[in-house]
């Protein structure tokens, strides 16, 4: 049996003013450099959902959340580098602070949903997911993604609950 390369990560999309903040990755990233998605990262080990998202969001944007909800759950395949990603998206409020760039993550922005679908290079399996996690039922979906090589997206399942 093949050894498993697993990471667990989340993104969480904070609400302020009716946008979300968007990270626009920096082109030298190793995993989706130059890729637009929601701020977050790894989980750590013994680490809560709810803590790593307040611990990512301050880390990478000098933010305070509150408010988080579960929206989705799913596992990546990450063909190129061999690495199954499993991840968590959450939705968060604004509670406080000042919003603080961090050109090492790449360059954060405020848009509205509508702005966000028209974005080049946003992370493909979000044109699928995000009318989910932006929608304010309580519903949380599971899916499976596969990517070929950084932002090619081979397969997409969401799953039946």
């Amino acid at each position: 049996m093949k050894k498993r390369n697993i990471s667990v990560a989340l993104e969480c999309f904070v609400k302020k003013d009716g946008k979300y903040l968007m990270l626009h990755r920096n082109p030298n990233k190793r995993l989706m450099p130059g890729v637009w998605m929601a701020p977050g990262g790894h989980i750590e080990f013994f680490e809560g959902l709810f803590e790593a998202a307040r611990r990512e969001i301050m880390e990478e944007t000098g933010l305070k959340i509150k408010n988080l909800k579960i929206k989705a759950n799913g596992v990546g395949y990450l063909k190129d580098l061999d690495e199954e990603l499993y991840f968590y998206f959450l939705t968060a409020d604004y509670d406080e602070g000042e919003l603080m760039q961090n050109p090492e993550d790449g360059e954060l922005a405020w848009l509205h949903p509508q702005e966000i679908f028209k974005l080049d290079n946003l992370l493909a399996e979000l044109h699928e997911v995000l009318p989910h996690v932006f929608n304010d039922d309580d519903k949380v979906i599971s899916y499976k993604v596969a990517y070929e090589k950084g932002n090619e997206m081979s397969y997409l399942e969401i799953e039946n609950s």
